[in-house]
């Protein structure tokens, strides 16, 4: 009988699924950029880069396939699913206990029953104040982890960013470094030429032989350098390396990050107080110590115990009515739970405090820094403007024979080095412009644009 009341109680079977290590990993080189079940996903959204497939993969679409494939999110989406779960266990009836006392007894006096048998029920009447705090303490729960959720896609943007910027680095500086080492190498040769016919001495070729080793030496590196950042662009997504060696990337979001005049701290300080989600996960997080001190103050009130129940007692039938609670005798009930709460309140509430300060520090840090840097761009500008000039005045004279080719290689390569030089300091706005993204939690640029990140 036991057994069958215990099988008609099992509504779930138990249902092993271990984690294979190989299988994981041949399903994680089966990824694909190109999946059908991709293209559904990225189709959703609305980036302007949504027609599958997808000739030029952006900024936007990256993270779109990173949300896809990253683990993580899978993970923070597992999370609120279990934070839901519980809020409808806060929500459930205490389920009634049933006893079965059985006896037997030697004393048959009279020709009356040796047995004893009956049921008795242990009904748990909770406080419905006690059940609201349950189930507010776990929706605060709820809420949590959904902003959990936007907390970790971002993240998943913020990284990709980073790793998106440092690819399209490697890249301009390469291709800049390739530039000096071809005009470096022409006025190598051209030098040689010169000592052979006693024009130049060994000195000025060591130097020039030197510089173009060292040309080559940065090439090099550059060329390890965007390896790694493909490498960690792809490990952000979620897929292989191969797989991003066979798309086009665009850098078209260089130019958004970039082309910011004007930043108004007051209109960004805003936005970060109002989209930053560490910000709002405090808030939540506030809310959910709350409902736990509301909870934790509703236990003092004990829950009580009716216990109606038959009993057929050697042939008298016995109907019996008890109830229990617990007595605070010793110590008020759960003081010490209470106190703990109180102090976690008040804890959250510093932390929340100090968490705008700091915020409001963080944007307005990276608004100057973006704002000095802007400023540096325009004077490194203006050099590289002027020896354009330069260049354009002995290119002229050469075409007429007034210079040789040695002097405009000269030139060539001083106005290439000005440019690696602006390209750094350009490269170093964008990588701002994404500190102040980061400070805001929140992607500058069209409406457009913030609405596909931001999406609820």
């Amino acid at each position: 009988m036991f057994a069958l009341m215990a099988d008609a109680c099992a509504r779930y079977q138990y249902e092993p699924e271990p984690v294979e290590t190989l299988h994981s990993i041949e399903a994680y080189h089966k990824r694909s950029l190109e999946s059908p079940a991709l293209a559904e996903f990225i189709g959703q959204y609305d980036t302007g880069s949504t027609l599958w497939p997808i000739s030029r993969w952006d900024l936007a679409s990256l993270t779109l396939a990173a949300w896809y494939f990253n683990p993580q999110l899978q993970i923070a989406i597992a999370g609120h699913q279990k934070s839901i779960a519980e809020q409808e266990t806060a929500g459930q009836l205490i389920n009634p206990r049933l006893g079965l006392p059985f006896e037997y007894h030697s004393d048959t006096t009279g020709g009356v029953s040796p047995w004893l048998i009956g049921l008795v029920f242990d009904l748990v009447l909770e406080r419905p104040a006690k059940r609201q705090a349950k189930m507010d303490r776990a929706r605060a729960g709820v809420d949590l982890a959904k902003t959990n959720i936007y907390s970790v896609a971002w993240d998943l943007y913020s990284n990709l960013r980073k790793h998106y910027i440092a690819l399209y680095q490697a890249r301009e500086v390469r291709k800049n470094l390739s530039e000096q080492a071809a005009i470096t190498e022409e006025m190598l040769l051209l030098l040689q030429k010169r000592r052979q016919a006693g024009q130049a001495s060994d000195f000025e070729v060591a130097v020039i032989r030197i510089e173009l080793q060292r040309l080559k030496i940065a090439l090099s590196q550059q060329q390890l350098a965007e390896i790694d950042s493909l490498v960690h662009l792809a490990g952000v997504v979620g897929v292989s390396s191969t797989e991003l060696d066979n798309i086009s990337i665009s850098f078209r979001d260089i130019e958004r990050l970039s082309g910011h005049e004007a930043l108004e701290i007051h209109q960004l300080l805003n936005a970060a107080l109002s989209h930053r989600l560490d910000i709002r996960m405090a808030l939540e997080e506030y809310a959910f110590y709350e409902a736990g001190l509301r909870l934790e103050i509703e236990k003092q009130y004990p829950d009580i115990v009716l216990s109606p129940g038959f009993i057929f007692d050697q042939n008298d039938n016995i109907w019996a009515l008890g109830a229990s609670w617990v007595l605070p005798l010793f110590h008020p009930e759960n003081e010490p739970s209470i106190r703990r709460s109180l102090a976690e309140r008040k804890l959250k509430q510093f932390e929340f405090l100090s968490l705008q300060n700091r915020v409001v520090n963080e944007v307005e840090l990276a608004i100057a820094q973006y704002k000095a840097k802007k400023t540096a761009i325009d004077q490194a500008g203006t050099l590289y403007e002027e020896a354009l000039e330069r260049k354009d005045i002995l290119q002229k004279q050469f075409d007429v024979g007034y210079v040789d080719r040695l002097r405009l290689n000269r030139s060539k390569l001083e106005t290439e080095i000005i440019r690696q030089s602006v390209v750094e300091l350009q490269l170093s706005l964008i990588e701002q412009a994404g500190r102040i993204e980061d400070a805001m939690q929140y992607p500058l640029g069209e409406p457009a644009y913030q609405s596909y990140i931001y999406n609820e």
